[in-house]
């Protein structure tokens, strides 16, 4: 009898069929009867084979040779030795039999590994699929997967595969990264084997299966550094393999791959949820708020407010108050984005509060501005401060009072003449002692009034210029009192953005209020003025035209 060729255990019968149909015709051919049988069987004819096979235990049969006794010694001697070589030939086809369908095995393993990364939505899933494709390609009995964890202290197990559903390891528990000298040494050499003894360290690593011959832990490395380690163990005597050690190694970088994948995808759906929260905070919670004045207010107003980012730290807003008041303020937080838009937030509800107070419409800008600071500082800490200009315009007085806390200068216009207006205390949220104090001014019909924020003044050109209070004066100062007043607001902002390139880099906003003329009331015996009036007269009777 012959030992026949080592098949895949999927097409044994496929195999078999092939096998006993080739002892079929060399018996139809020869006369001699050779079948195909399974196990060991002592036939008339009893014969050791020419080439066993390395693992018997996976044989499709043996070839049994029929002679019978009254056979010479001749046709005996053709016959075993014609069978011998047909037994070589099973085999060497068989050989190649094996070869072709492992090649297949692990085609298709890679395809089910390339489909698991492509498609792979939470990393558990996908990492036990390359886990079990690293077992099948690199041939061993045991593979698991360690990551470090986020404090990059510990390495935990994500993943595990054995050849044997009986193996079972003796501690599978998380373990510092600095307590594995195995680990620790992969991580920085890219790969370390062992063997049964332990001789590199002394000892065999309790995560792995018993009797355990042979083991490599290769590092799983990211973009950024290093992400864990793949550890397998085979019970085959003798060293890991170079190739297996390959095959794992791919198998990392994949494994490193995906999780960086994973990762960035993750970080993507946060930036994506952010962007959409911000979006929607941004339309709901602006620090724009002009509105529509009521009649009376003896002004016309626009403003303009763009933040860097989704959401800002600037305040423009306009309140009518009672008689003809109206409060303006504007701001401007310290920072960017989210944390200045918190600080905007805070001092937009802590000026709500305090104009729903009853004494309002006694209450100053300095007392405003007071009460804001004092509850910003209740609520922020000290670094998270903002700048802000409260002012109350009395159209029935044509006066102008204001209070401002640490905010650019605001400008006034008059008779094509720019000058700045003065400023009192620190910015708000600094320290909850603080003192502010607050300016009157007399305004005058067709006088402008210009609130910005630094956006505006420190918009800074290619030759590091910037367009300062200088280019917002320049804009004003060649208006005309008919010109429509969104047509100031025009200029400056395009001069601004013009002198910036279009690259501001913070949050901008720009207030103007144009005062209306207001006629001046007459008594009902007024004198008309003779041509002999004194010079003098003629003088007040200018200046009364000037200022109604």
């Amino acid at each position: 009898m012959y030992a026949a060729d080592e098949a895949s255990a999927d097409l044994v019968a496929g195999y078999r069929d092939w096998v006993a149909q080739l002892c079929h015709r060399f018996s139809r051919s020869t006369g001699w009867t050779v079948r195909l049988v399974s196990g060991t069987h002592q036939g008339v004819e009893s014969i050791a084979a020419s080439g066993s096979c390395e693992d018997p235990g996976r044989r499709v049969g043996v070839i049994e040779l029929l002679l019978p006794s009254s056979v010479d010694d001749e046709t005996r001697r053709r016959a075993r030795s014609a069978t011998r070589l047909l037994v070589e030939m099973i085999q060497q086809v068989g050989g190649s039999w094996r070869d072709c369908q492992r090649q297949r095995a692990q085609v298709l393993t890679l395809a089910e590994m390339g489909r698991a990364m492509a498609s792979a939505t939470n990393g558990r899933d996908a990492m036990q699929v390359l886990t079990e494709g690293a077992l099948q390609l690199a041939d061993v009995e045991n593979v698991s997967v360690h990551l470090v964890d986020v404090e990059q202290q510990l390495l935990v197990l994500r993943a595990e595969a054995f050849a044997d559903a009986t193996s079972t390891v003796q501690d599978s528990s998380d373990r510092p990264v600095a307590a594995s000298r195995w680990d620790s040494e992969a991580l920085v050499e890219g790969h370390v084997v062992i063997d049964g003894r332990g001789e590199k360290h002394g000892g065999v690593p309790v995560w792995l299966p018993g009797r355990t011959a042979g083991a490599v832990c290769v590092a799983v490395v990211g973009e950024n550094g290093p992400l864990g380690t793949v550890w397998a163990s085979t019970r085959r005597q003798g060293r890991i393999a170079p190739q297996q050690i390959e095959v794992l190694q791919a198998v990392a970088a994949h494994m490193g791959a995906l999780l960086e994948r994973l990762a960035f995808e993750q970080e993507s759906k946060a930036d994506d949820r952010v962007a959409r929260e911000l979006e929607g905070l941004s339309e709901h919670h602006s620090g724009e708020q002009l509105g529509i004045l009521p009649p009376g207010t003896g002004f016309t107003a626009v403003g303009r407010c763009r933040s860097r980012y989704e959401v800002g730290g600037d305040l423009c807003e306009m309140m009518p108050l009672d008689d003809g008041r109206t409060l303006v303020a504007v701001g401007d937080a310290c920072g960017h984005s989210v944390q200045a838009a918190f600080v905007m937030t805070a001092v937009r509800s802590a000026m709500s509060t305090v104009l729903d107070e009853s004494d309002v419409a006694k209450l100053s800008p300095a007392r405003v501005v007071t009460r804001i600071n004092r509850a910003l500082c209740r609520v922020t800490p000290g670094h998270q401060f903002m700048t802000c200009l409260v002012g109350v315009i009395d159209a029935g007085r044509m006066s102008f009072e204001y209070c401002n806390a640490g905010h650019p200068l605001p400008i006034l216009l008059r008779q094509g003449t720019c000058r700045e207006l003065e400023t009192h205390g620190m910015p708000m949220g600094i320290s909850c002692d603080a003192e502010y104090s607050s300016s009157d001014i007399q305004l005058r019909g067709h006088d402008v009034l210009a609130l910005f924020s630094d956006g505006v003044i420190e918009s800074m050109n290619s030759r590091h210029e910037l367009f300062g209070k200088g280019g917002v004066m320049a804009a004003l100062e060649v208006s005309q009192p008919s010109e429509p007043i969104e047509g100031v607001m025009r200029r400056i902002w395009d001069s601004c953005q013009e002198h910036a390139d279009g690259g501001v880099k913070d949050d901008t906003t720009l207030l103007l209020l144009r005062m209306e003329q207001k006629p001046v009331p007459r008594g009902p015996h007024h004198r008309q003025t003779r041509r002999s009036d004194t010079t003098a007269g003629v003088a007040e009777a200018a200046i009364n035209s000037r200022c109604s």
